[in-house]
């Protein structure tokens, strides 16, 4: 049985597939420098494939995407146990998080599709119920903007974020491809990849990309970190990934407070070690335990606002 798939495009040719299964950005296909349409995803080649093996290629996760230390946290005086599915650590929302779900279609038009879908109150251990919209919209020349709003009944940690596996060239290692974060800051993690407390500047560090450089260098250990960003609801220039093979650029423009940055540490469904990297903004990690740590609490009566653009250009050789 064929999964089912919600196509967008714009007159340009640039093109994207959405499954409602998991709200997963399934394809993206954009020009290089000599205006051919290519892939700039990797994972599952057959849609139904994400149902089979949970990678998060492309999926939409929460209530909280990133981890929660020891699946546990307190709120105005009450401990909340969460489903814990890396150890003892909740990862993207628990065991079925948001991406092992089936969303509904609100609207489909030629460049957009909206989804949502209702978490009840205790899913995953989280409290309150939780309504959530996914949006994927195309723009002209080249640039896809995702937006995600929620409502919460009970006050509640909420991050939500696409968790798309980047390769601009479609295939092979990314070592080589460029990229630039525009951080001061990233936060150390231990083992268990749960921040060992305040950010840290990157200068003179593994974690310094605040120009343009080679995702990982020669003897670079992979990276599964969170760099901090501007904290506020305005709009900043979080990264920008060049690859000079086929000229492509992609920025990323966000609201969030932070950028987690996954060089596929270890092999995933179709993407070999460093074949692949994942740029997901997002609320800081372990952030309800930690009150030093932006605000990541969305109370009743407020909107959960995430919006983040990928803006695809070229460059001449």
């Amino acid at each position: 049985m064929a999964e089912p798939m919600c196509k967008i495009a714009l007159p340009s040719g640039v093109q994207a597939v959405i499954l409602p299964f998991g709200a997963v950005l399934h394809s993206l296909q954009v020009p290089d420098r000599n205006g051919v349409l290519g892939e700039v995803l990797m994972g599952p080649k057959d849609p139904r494939d994400h149902r089979h093996a949970r990678g998060f290629h492309g999926a939409t996760v929460g209530r909280f995407a990133n981890r929660i230390g020891s699946a546990r946290f307190t709120l105005n005086d009450e401990t909340f146990d969460l489903s814990a599915n890396e150890g003892p650590t909740c990862l993207h929302g628990g065991i079925d998080g948001f991406d092992r779900r089936d969303w509904q279609v609100l609207d489909h038009r030629a460049d957009r599709v909206t989804l949502g879908l209702f978490s009840p109150d205790g899913d995953q251990g989280f409290p309150g119920d939780l309504e959530v919209e996914a949006e994927f919209a195309l723009s002209e020349p080249g640039t896809l903007t995702l937006t995600y709003r929620a409502r919460v009944s009970r006050a509640c940690p909420v991050s939500i974020t696409s968790h798309g596996y980047f390769n601009l060239v479609g295939g092979g290692p990314v070592r080589d491809h460029l990229l630039c974060i525009n951080a001061q800051r990233y936060l150390p993690v231990d083992a268990a990849l749960i921040p060992l407390g305040a950010p840290r500047p990157v200068a003179d560090t593994m974690f310094d990309y605040r120009a343009l450089r080679p995702v990982l260098r020669q003897g670079d250990p992979g990276i599964d970190h969170c760099f901090c960003l501007e904290v506020g609801e305005e709009m900043h220039e979080a990264a920008t990934l060049y690859d000079p093979v086929s000229g492509r650029v992609m920025q990323i423009t966000t609201n969030q407070p932070g950028l987690q940055l996954y060089t596929v540490n270890s092999p995933a469904v179709d993407v070999p070690v460093n074949h692949a990297l994942c740029l997901e903004p997002q609320a800081w990690p372990d952030a309800p335990n930690r009150p030093d740590f932006p605000n990541a609490i969305l109370e009743p009566g407020e909107s959960y606002f995430h919006q983040t653009r990928l803006a695809f250009t070229t460059r001449s050789k």
